[in-house]
């Protein structure tokens, strides 16, 4: 398990890095018995964040999803589950 938690925090920081670059605010957490999660901010409207886990399939295969158990993408193709996160938390100007 702790080589599982390891794998996904490194995943998260890579994600983490792609969203800062896009100007997100993000939080990496790793509370004790439940998955790393890396919170997602954004700061022209904070209350818009979202949560966004990393995790395995049954093949080995890792993804990034979103904390409503959305699968938003593989997480070796980061640029794209970056642009699918920011566009959950996309907030339309009026």
């Amino acid at each position: 398990m702790m080589a599982e938690r390891g794998e996904a925090v490194d995943h998260l920081r890579r994600l983490a890095a792609q969203l800062e670059a896009h100007a997100f605010q993000v939080r990496l957490r790793s509370p004790t018995g439940l998955y790393p999660r890396l919170q997602v901010i954004n700061p022209m409207a904070p209350a818009r964040t979202e949560d966004v886990l990393a995790a395995h399939e049954a093949d080995g295969e890792w993804w990034f999803w979103l904390s409503w158990a959305g699968r938003i993408g593989h997480a070796e193709d980061v640029a794209t589950a970056a642009e699918r996160v920011a566009s959950v938390l996309h907030v339309i100007r009026r």
